[in-house]
């Protein structure tokens, strides 16, 4: 921000209207000037054009009562001229010429998906909407102990390509910071995290989605470990959020139409999601059904096989992302 200070047609020991520019600002933010009179005016009257933007301001103004004229200039560096007339209530006037240029900055955005990111090849590629003149990775383990900082000038393109280096540790979060030669910053947390349950298969009743009663005791067991991991990546724990998520699939047996297992697993799902949101679970729950496809045990069809009625519990930061077991990624949040 920029003052520039003059007089016009002094009729007191002090300045008549002083000027301020706001030259310099981030979208969506405008660039403005600013009118200070310093003594009542009958009229201050601002024509201005600002690249391709005119701007105009004609009306009376209070001693010490600010007037602010916005700039609507796009994103980008302008340059301004234009021109001040001012009649005061002593009777005197003035007129000056204005010269000076603003500036509206655009924040960098960054943007990655699970697909972008490969754990075993320790490789990660970030989209970018515009040039950055440094991006920095910082990688950080299971324990919350930053295992490793690389730092890229000048990256050339968008994605760019970034690779750490091998860790005995598990990789919990990756935390992309870019910065735009005007020294504006943006950062992108990815947790490419996930925890699967071991648990004791819940066995649902060949067609039912209802819990019974006698597998109560193994959600409960589940319930525990779920906790412990929980408290084990808390903030407390690591220094810094996980936002986990529990996700929910249901599976089939191949007794039956394949759509109508489709439904039946995920209902399943849905009745296992409900029960930990009414047994304490407080964060977000969500379920999907993949009916006969994943099998824990491969069979033909029409085959009443109880360990593929089951389902796999899933502490998350992000989506898991879709394999052998997880053919798919129609996760529905549970409401």
């Amino acid at each position: 921000m920029s003052w520039f200070i003059f007089v016009l047609g002094i009729a007191m020991a002090q300045d008549s209207v002083k000027l301020e520019v706001v030259h310099t600002v981030y979208a969506p933010k405008k660039p403005s000037l600013v009118l200070h009179p310093q003594v009542a005016a009958t009229i201050l009257d601002v024509k201005i054009r600002c690249g391709t933007v005119d701007v105009a301001h004609s009306a009376p103004a209070e001693a010490g009562r600010s007037v602010r004229i916005d700039i609507p200039v796009d994103a980008g560096r302008h340059s301004c001229s234009g021109s001040l007339h001012a009649e005061f209530y002593d009777g005197t006037a003035g007129d000056m010429p204005l010269q000076f240029s603003v500036v509206v900055q655009q924040t960098i955005t960054l943007r990655a998906t699970a697909n972008d990111i490969d754990l075993e090849a320790r490789q990660l590629q970030v989209h970018m909407d515009q040039p950055a003149s440094q991006i920095a990775l910082r990688v950080y383990g299971e324990s919350g102990r930053e295992l490793d900082l690389v730092v890229t000038e000048n990256p050339t393109g968008s994605p760019v390509k970034l690779s750490w280096k091998e860790t005995a540790e598990k990789v919990i979060r990756l935390q992309i910071m870019a910065r735009t030669m005007s020294e504006l910053s943006a950062t992108l947390d990815l947790f490419p995290w996930s925890y699967q349950i071991p648990h004791e298969d819940v066995v649902f009743p060949t067609g039912s989605s209802v819990i019974p009663s006698r597998e109560a005791p193994k959600l409960e067991d589940v319930m525990t470990k779920i906790g412990d991991v929980m408290r084990r990546f808390n903030r407390t724990a690591l220094g810094f959020e996980v936002p986990m998520a529990l996700y929910l699939a249901g599976f089939t047996d191949t007794v039956g139409n394949r759509i109508q297992n489709q439904q039946l697993s995920t209902q399943r799902a849905k009745s296992l999601g409900l029960w930990f949101r009414k047994n304490g679970f407080s964060g977000p729950i969500h379920y999907q059904g993949f009916g006969e496809n994943g099998l824990a045990i491969q069979t033909a069809d029409e085959v009443d096989e109880a360990a593929n009625r089951r389902a796999v519990f899933i502490i998350a930061a992000d989506t898991p992302p879709n394999n052998q077991s997880l053919p798919g990624s129609n996760w529905i949040a549970l409401r």
